[in-house]
């Protein structure tokens, strides 16, 4: 009996030796982790929400376990009892979880509600400034199976960046970013090679990345100046454009508005980049808020020292949008006519349409522009 308990104690001192470690360390504290709760968070799937969205939230304590079912969720003070939680109306909305007597932080949402679609436009026979700064639109005709568009695109982002009276805009054919009026305005216009930049207008074709093209449009004088804001209040687009008239044009002019996204990517392998469908777009166009020729600014809107306003309210967001805060309008006046030309494969066009821009100007939604 005395050798077994001699056994069993050896085995005993290994056993704590071995557990010890070689260094003489004390042994690790086998104690249960504390599983207390001792905070609580809710939290939400969107940062904002829009009169008539949903919203889904989820509860949960410090040791990141999911809570929401056996935790009390209020707004404003009112026990919510439905997850999603439909935000009907604007107002402020401010939501705060408590379980076992813990309360957790609070969440606050400023809903807003939809404009209600409208488009009015005003006449004032004075307001306009004296002179005006005149800008330069870059329209460059591209696609993702172009070899040769990159360098265009390069070339009009450097031109941008470069001059903040400069603006540019992609009017993509033939590829996932197309939409109705860039294809329409291929064939209209004769846009025959690819790539193709206007500057301010068919009338003059960039020959990029040489600046003199468009340095002689921005030394023109400008005959007349746009004030443009744009902004999203519940999911829809609320804009407003004013043209100022230093001159009375003595032509028909009219009003182009476009809806256009800074950056965009395409599922698309961009032709002619090693970058594929990493390609960075820039300034694609998603939208046209006017006829695809533009609306009829009336003549008796357009006499010298006046002010033409069109403002449009409640417009739908189009689905090909990427990032809501990239978002930017472009609105400028121009004219029409017909023109015969020759095309870059040495065909005639013979009374083809075309178009001068008289001015241009461009505004990030959320922002405003004014007269300069």
């Amino acid at each position: 009996m005395k050798n077994v308990f001699k056994t069993l104690s050896l085995f005993g001192l290994l056993l704590v030796f071995s557990c010890s470690g070689d260094d003489g360390s004390a042994p690790p504290n086998n104690t249960p982790p504390d599983n207390s709760v001792t905070s609580i968070s809710i939290s939400f799937n969107q940062d904002s929400y829009f009169a008539g969205e949903f919203g889904f939230f989820v509860v949960r304590d410090n040791q990141e376990n999911v809570i929401t079912d056996e935790a009390s969720v209020t707004v404003n003070g009112a026990e919510v009892n439905t997850n999603p939680y439909n935000f009907q109306t604007s107002g402020s909305y401010t939501f705060v979880a408590t379980y076992e007597d813990i309360t957790s932080n609070s969440v606050t949402f400023e809903v807003e509600s939809a404009s209600e679609y409208s488009d009015t436009s005003s006449f004032s026979a004075s307001g306009s400034p004296a002179s005006f700064t005149k800008k330069a639109l870059l329209e460059d005709f591209t696609g993702t199976w172009c070899p040769n568009c990159p360098p265009a695109a390069a070339a009009v982002k450097s031109a941008v960046d470069g001059n903040p009276n400069i603006f540019g805009v992609g009017y993509h054919d033939g590829d996932p970013m197309e939409i109705e009026e860039t294809m329409f305005w291929s064939n209209y216009y004769h846009v025959t090679g690819f790539p193709t930049v206007y500057v301010n207008g068919p009338d003059t074709r960039w020959n990029f990345p040489n600046m003199s093209q468009v340095n002689a449009e921005l030394a023109e004088e400008a005959t007349v100046g746009l004030a443009l804001e744009g902004e999203i209040v519940g999911g829809k687009l609320d804009l407003e454009v004013s043209v100022g008239f230093k001159t009375t044009p003595n032509e028909e002019v009219k009003l182009m508005i476009y809806l256009v996204e800074g950056t965009q990517t395409s599922d698309s392998p961009q032709a002619g980049s090693n970058q594929g469908v990493n390609y960075v777009h820039n300034d694609v166009l998603l939208e046209v808020y006017t006829d695809q020729l533009g609306d009829l600014i009336p003549a008796d809107n357009t006499s010298a020292g006046g002010v033409y306003t069109r403002t449009i309210t409640g417009l739908d967001l189009p689905s090909n949008v990427i990032d809501i805060n990239d978002l930017k309008l472009i609105a400028f006046v121009r004219n029409t006519y017909t023109k015969t030309f020759v095309d870059y494969f040495n065909t005639t066009w013979e009374n083809s349409p075309h178009y001068d821009i008289y001015n241009v100007q461009e505004v990030h939604l959320g922002e405003s522009v004014s007269f300069d």
